[in-house]
């Protein structure tokens, strides 16, 4: 397809004015391999419109325009395109951040400086609670107070967070609480742990933990800061990677769509074990254990990057195009 027609269907998508059926094959162009350029070539005219209000419109209008692109669900097609989809997002989250800090620079910084930084945003504070039976919450409409989760138990939402009861005895069902792609939320866990969930991430736990030790799983990237109860050791389960702790402050990614799961220690200690193989981790220290093979390598961490999104900064450095298309 020519590269005017894009650019036609780019200004009418980021007008609002349109079609139903040109939404779809924008988006289908967006997710075909090679049209990154074509977009990123659309947004540069759009950050060149010089309108009364000097730079901060265009920045505004952009970054909103690649914000709502990122937001949608790629058209279904196979996991290459899927991929490719996300590798748009990446390349133009860079090219929209850089860009806007060249004009700020350009135009002596001030409140420009600002909009750009600002430009780039972290994930919104949205999730869904999964129960047993298969029912859905959704945590970011279903505003702050009580909720039920089954069998009794109830769970209170407060903005950006979901707290579990941690007193109750009731008999334990399994809540999943999964965020959306751009998406992240905070839970307290029924022994206190406090856990963060970066987007496109989940977490399945009891709502009642057993009285001799605490079992969840991950999918995503997780932040942990587990409650300190030596005589009930906490697991955490990542595809083939286990953690065991009893009380520290770590973060596990396990993204399928990266060559492999990464715990990372910042406090206290863990112990790490798969496929035969096991590691001690002091804080600083990072495992690695690839999705083939079975071995677990450890590594110094770089910590800041790592924790970057749990506290709400963009971390460029070594990042890959999948990661920051989430």
């Amino acid at each position: 397809m020519k590269a005017s027609r894009f650019a036609h269907l780019f200004q009418r998508y980021q007008s609002g004015q349109a079609t139903p059926e040109e939404v779809k094959e924008f988006l289908d162009l967006v997710a075909a391999s090679g049209q990154d350029d074509a977009l990123k070539e659309a947004i540069g005219d759009l950050l060149e419109t010089e309108p009364a209000d000097a730079d901060r419109m265009p920045v505004e209008s952009a970054g909103k325009v690649l914000s709502t692109i990122m937001e949608e669900e790629p058209p279904r097609r196979n996991r290459t395109r899927i991929i490719a989809w996300s590798a748009v997002a990446a390349g133009l989250l860079l090219f929209l951040g850089l860009t806007a800090l060249w004009r700020a620079q350009r135009n002596g910084g001030g409140d420009n400086a600002n909009i750009a930084r600002n430009a780039i945003t972290p994930g919104k504070d949205r999730a869904v609670l999964v129960l047993d039976d298969g029912s859905e919450i959704d945590l970011e409409r279903s505003g702050n107070g009580a909720i039920g989760v089954q069998h009794g138990l109830q769970a209170q939402v407060s903005g950006n967070a979901v707290q579990y009861d941690t007193t109750a005895s009731e008999q334990p069902t399994f809540n999943t609480i999964r965020t959306p792609r751009g998406g992240q939320f905070r839970v307290v866990l029924p022994d206190g742990s406090r856990v963060w969930l970066n987007a496109a991430s989940s977490i399945r736990f009891p709502t009642v933990f057993s009285e001799k030790e605490r079992r969840v799983e991950v999918e995503g990237e997780v932040y942990f800061e587990v409650a300190s109860r030596p005589w009930q050791p906490f697991y955490v389960k990542a595809d083939d990677m286990q953690v065991q702790v009893t009380g520290t402050h770590f973060n596990v990614m396990a993204y399928a769509d990266e060559s492999g799961i990464e715990t990372t220690l910042i406090e206290g200690g863990v112990r790490v074990t798969g496929r035969g193989d096991a590691a001690l981790l002091t804080p600083g220290l990072q495992a690695v254990m690839g999705r083939s093979g079975n071995s677990i390598n450890v590594r110094k961490a770089d910590v800041d990057r790592v924790i970057a999104w749990k506290e709400g900064r963009f971390e460029f450095r070594e990042i890959s195009k999948v990661s920051c298309g989430r």
